[in-house]
């Protein structure tokens, strides 16, 4: 800012107009008659010497007084001005900065976002090895694979990440729109997994005694391939000794992170946390192993929580976060808090230009469905837990699945529109749809439901089964009630009963870019789990207090 000028000190001493005077109304000023002390005075003054005060101690006021009318109309200007000018130079003036939050700013218009409103910085995906460090990745101990039993793991503190994370939701409030549907919620959306409402809603969506007993197994047969450190492997036969074969895919060994967060869901599901359950041991172990081996880093000054592992990319991330988020959910954990925002925080920031999740954070050639479903149930899995989910988020996932819709949005493709009806993926756009508003008469929710009923359940593609038994069990109805039949009955049936694999699905039937194939006994076991969890993993959307359950949009 520039100094004042000196017309505007004046307005400042006094700010009223001086009245002007008219020739005629000069008062004419009476003659003083001059002792001798004021003509001492004057002298003085004139030669610029002050009269000592101690030359009249029995009159100091008066003294005073001489002093004071004898100093020259000039200095006594320039005192004030200084005065002036120094006050002045204490008040500061900025002009007005609006302050934007670009992890709670809320589209504006129909149109939805802006294409780089819904990322949190413009950078190259390859910057991320570059990315600020705040903590060691704990060590890939692949060398101590160790055959762990449910009671040798000791119940343990999860780790607390550093301080600057203690705060994060602080800065990134939800916006008063966020909140509109949080503050009214009657039930917690996951509420279905305590004890007394799970038997109620296996009854009214289809469980049985047979199903929920092959959940306990998998529990068991899940528990017992745990490794030492926590973690979970795809390469499962190395915990257990062999004494179980069908292994995943040797590349995929080190995904410990993506491993980890996929066993973590199906326990979750079922109730059991770190804090309460039969396998709280577990669970605890597993969730530390996520905080403490994620990449903790900063982007635009935002925490963030890298969960990617070196051949799993933004699967394992979404898988692991999800874990974070459900068990934060779950329990209001504290030390939950600040990890489950940061792996969100960087699923934000990782979305690509298109609104969709690729294997990479902002991939340059856009997303594909297959990722962007694990990403929009992790967004969706924090807006349970109270966590910050920015709309514009939820509003680029939405333009993506706009981009690889047909047919009024019942099929979608892989990473652009298709032709033909894709089973998979258009199973993970509908559920998608489902989550980010679309209600159950939706033409394309109607439509879509209508195609995954007719194209049945998958002996070959559990990812698929997975998907559709969400979708369509969402949706009720006849359709709903004859997939689950079916679908149920043959997990059931297909469950190992003896030996070390008991409790395990072995859905490898053949070689390919598929969950059977890549995750082995340990992927299909996981999602063979959670679609017998389906019944109650998650409260009905489309019941009376569905909207509860909405994304904050």
């Amino acid at each position: 800012m520039t100094a004042p000028q000196q017309d505007d000190l004046e307005d400042i001493v006094d700010p009223v107009e001086d009245e002007v005077v008219e020739p005629a109304d000069v008062i004419e000023t009476p003659e003083i008659i001059e002792t001798p002390e004021i003509i001492e005075a004057t002298e003085a003054a004139d030669s610029g010497e002050w009269l000592d005060p101690a030359d009249d101690q029995d009159n100091p006021s008066e003294r005073r007084f001489y002093l004071w009318t004898a100093t020259p109309a000039w200095l006594v200007s320039t005192l004030v001005h200084v005065l002036i000018l120094l006050a002045l130079g204490l008040v500061t003036y900025a002009d007005p900065i609006k302050i934007v939050n670009v992890l709670t700013a809320n589209p504006t218009g129909d149109e939805g976002p802006e294409l780089e409103d819904f990322t949190i910085q413009e950078i190259d995906p390859g910057e991320m090895s570059e990315m600020e460090e705040i903590t060691e990745p704990v060590e890939e101990l692949t060398e101590q694979l160790e055959f762990v039993e449910p009671t040798d793991i000791q119940p343990m503190e999860l780790a607390t990440v550093e301080n600057q994370l203690v705060d994060l939701t602080s800065p990134m409030a939800p916006a008063a729109k966020s909140l509109a549907t949080l503050t009214s919620m009657k039930s917690s959306p996951i509420g279905g997994r305590s004890a007394d409402m799970k038997k109620k809603l296996l009854r009214e969506y289809g469980g049985n005694d047979s199903s929920e007993a092959a959940v306990t197994e998998a529990l068991k047969w899940l528990s017992r391939h745990q490794m030492q450190n926590g973690a979970w492997t795809f390469q499962h036969n190395l915990v257990c000794r062999g004494a179980c074969d069908s292994p995943g895919e040797p590349q995929f060994a080190r995904s410990f992170n993506g491993a980890t967060g996929l066993a973590l869901l199906p326990f979750l599901g079922a109730g059991q946390t770190h804090v309460s359950g039969d396998f709280k041991n577990n669970v605890s172990a597993g969730l530390r192993f996520l905080i403490q081996n994620g990449k903790l880093g900063k982007q635009s000054g935002v925490p963030v929580l890298d969960l990617r592992d070196r051949s799993g990319n933004m699967y394992s991330h979404g898988l692991a976060a999800i874990a974070l988020c459900e068990a934060y959910a779950m329990t209001g954990d504290s030390q939950l808090l600040a990890p489950a925002q940061a792996s969100i925080n960087f699923i934000v920031y990782a979305q690509c230009r298109d609104g969709g999740w690729r294997y990479q954070p902002q991939q340059p050639d856009g997303g594909d469905t297959s990722v962007v479903g694990w990403q929009v149930m992790a967004l969706k899995s924090a807006h349970m837990g109270h966590l910050v989910v920015p709309p514009v988020a939820v509003e680029g996932s939405k333009m993506f699945l706009d981009k690889v819709a047909t047919e009024d949005g019942a099929v979608y493709g892989y990473a652009s529109k298709s032709k033909n009806f894709r089973p998979a993926t258009s199973a993970v756009g509908l559920l998608c749809r489902m989550y980010t508003g679309w209600d159950r008469t939706h033409p394309g929710i109607v439509r879509g439901v209508k195609r995954l009923a007719q194209y049945g359940v998958s002996k070959k593609n559990i990812y698929y089964n997975y998907y559709a038994a969400q979708v369509l069990r969402q949706y009720g109805g006849p359709e709903w009630d004859k997939f689950n039949t079916e679908l149920r009955d043959w997990l059931v049936a297909s469950q190992a009963q003896s030996g070390g694999a008991k409790g395990s699905w072995n859905l490898r039937v053949n070689k390919g870019h598929n969950v059977e194939h890549m995750g082995g006994r340990l992927g299909s076991t996981c999602f063979a789990t959670m679609i017998l969890e389906v019944y109650y993993r998650h409260m009905p959307l489309y019941a009376d207090a569905a909207a509860d359950d909405d994304f904050p949009l």
